[in-house]
């Protein structure tokens, strides 16, 4: 095996998505966006590595699963992994990319409706409440 596969192999089990951020949008997407499940299988699941129980997307969820997936891929760095890790994730959802393009943010505008907003408020604390966690600027 190349020293370059051995590579691969060992980067398939780093976290990207923090653990700590994991856990608290678990606590707001568990049996919302996605079906419940255990807290290790949703962090697998955002990690992109194999778990027990696959996750899967709870119906009329995609605008809000996109939202997620775009403000937690501004946390990781460099900016390309973030960008490659979300569009992995996004086919793991069964979400194109032009979807994604095209609706992202939609749960930012004006004429979002009052539950988008409280979904894009609970994510955002989630990434703050973990950014405090972690001591990061």
């Amino acid at each position: 095996m190349s020293a370059y596969a051995r590579l691969q192999q060992t980067a398939a089990w780093v976290d990207i998505v923090e653990l700590k951020l994991c856990l608290f949008l678990y606590d707001v997407c568990n049996d919302q966006q996605f079906e419940s499940r255990p807290g290790s299988d949703f962090a697998n699941f955002l990690n992109l590595k194999p778990s027990p129980q696959s996750v899967a997307v709870c119906p009329r969820e995609k605008l809000r699963i996109c939202y997620m997936v775009y403000s937690v891929a501004q946390t990781i760095k460099p900016y390309e992994r973030g960008k490659r890790r979300a569009e992995e994730f996004l086919s793991v959802c069964g979400i194109s990319q032009t979807y994604y393009e095209k609706h992202r943010t939609d749960i930012c505008s004006a004429v979002a409706t009052d539950e988008n907003k409280r979904y894009r408020k609970a994510i955002d604390n989630a990434i703050e409440n973990a950014r405090r966690l972690t001591f990061l600027p």
